[in-house]
């Protein structure tokens, strides 16, 4: 396959060296193949590793039957994953291949694992394990697709063990304030971008997928990620969290600290953790929408922005109003929030009316 080099990728290489992020020649860049043809091999690899699995689980029933020899197997296919990942990893179909080994050899691990603690006082400990297994496939893999799920896995992991230990409502405030430093902190470590990234987005999708699964969807899903009724703690710890992500964007935009806009956002955001309380995700939502938009990331706004839609389209579901009284409360709603709109913007001051010559029309 020919090889191509472009100007501003030269130019982008020379900046990074200069910045000592990177050292020697640009790397050559391939022609990338269609699409169709790149999800062609991925699927192929996908239904190649599931006659392989499939033919290893018939010949070898002795591994399910043993719970250690399930953890050893299990972490054996990891391993292979991960040969194969760094050697053949820009190959489509030996990367979907060697994903689905991993995700199999996870699944023998999780199972042997927890047949091995079968029956313990300690629950705990089985999830403790998972999630430092997942962790370390986080800093291992060399893959985008495998870390996002190794996030995810893990932050999954971790509420399970703070719901074990009866400290649950925690665990939604340590997911948002985990995703929040790794977003805030991204291009202070950019060598670690690749690791740091993917994580994070697996920590964020796995905080809404249990506040989802806890909240609006549990008629469905049974799922209580808190038994002990002290959410609303929880939902308050996500308020803290949120109060301090707009703390340290206001820092970063140069707002005087204390100042009056800086103080009419704080108090803001204060107010609207408070009369959230009884709507869980609001805050998280938010914060999540707001880093989204202050690091120009279209894919975590939008995150934060569909988690919003869900979590008040569930709130509002659940309401045990008639929808009269519903639609009264959006109308409302809509207004206050519009006419708080126009006295932030008549107190602080709208954005500069263009002069002559400067956008006006011609």
């Amino acid at each position: 396959m020919s090889m191509l080099q472009s100007a501003p990728a030269n130019t982008a290489w020379q900046a990074l060296r200069e910045a000592g992020l990177v050292h020697g020649d640009p790397p050559a860049v391939p022609l990338d193949s269609p699409w169709y043809v790149r999800l062609m091999l991925g699927v192929a690899g996908w239904i190649a590793a599931g006659f392989l699995l499939g033919f290893v689980a018939a010949g070898l029933t002795w591994v399910i039957e043993s719970a250690m020899a399930c953890v050893v197997v299990g972490l054996l296919g990891s391993g292979a994953a991960w040969l194969l990942l760094r050697k053949l990893g820009h190959n489509d179909f030996a990367a979907q291949f060697a994903l689905a080994v991993s995700f199999a050899g996870q699944a023998l691990f999780a199972y042997g694992v927890f047949q091995l603690f079968d029956g313990s006082p300690d629950a705990a400990v089985p999830w403790s394990l998972l999630a430092l297994q997942q962790a370390a496939l986080v800093l291992v893999m060399p893959s985008v697709i495998h870390r996002l799920w190794s996030g995810f896995v893990a932050a999954a992991a971790v509420t399970m063990v703070l719901r074990s230990g009866g400290a649950a409502f925690l665990a939604p405030a340590l997911l948002l304030g985990a995703g929040a430093w790794a977003w805030l902190n991204e291009f202070r470590w950019p060598r670690f971008g690749q690791v740091l990234r993917p994580a994070a987005y697996g920590v964020v999708l796995a905080l809404i997928f249990l506040e989802l699964a806890a909240g609006s969807m549990r008629p469905a899903t049974g799922f209580e990620v808190d038994p002990s009724g002290r959410r609303l703690y929880g939902q308050l710890l996500n308020g803290a969290v949120l109060l301090c992500v707009v703390w340290v964007l206001l820092r970063r935009s140069g707002a005087a600290l204390p100042g009056r806009a800086a103080l009419v956002v704080l108090a803001g955001t204060a107010l609207m953790v408070l009369v959230s309380l009884e709507a869980p995700g609001i805050a998280a939502s938010v914060c999540l929408l707001l880093l989204g938009f202050a690091h120009g990331n279209r894919v975590l706004a939008g995150l934060g922005g569909a988690a919003l839609l869900l979590y008040a389209g569930g709130y509002y579901y659940e309401l045990d109003v008639t929808l009269l009284v519903k639609s009264q409360v959006l109308a409302a709603t809509g207004g206050v929030l519009l006419g708080l709109r126009w006295l932030l913007l008549r107190w602080l001051g709208g954005p500069a009316e263009p002069g002559p010559g400067e956008g006006g029309d011609d």
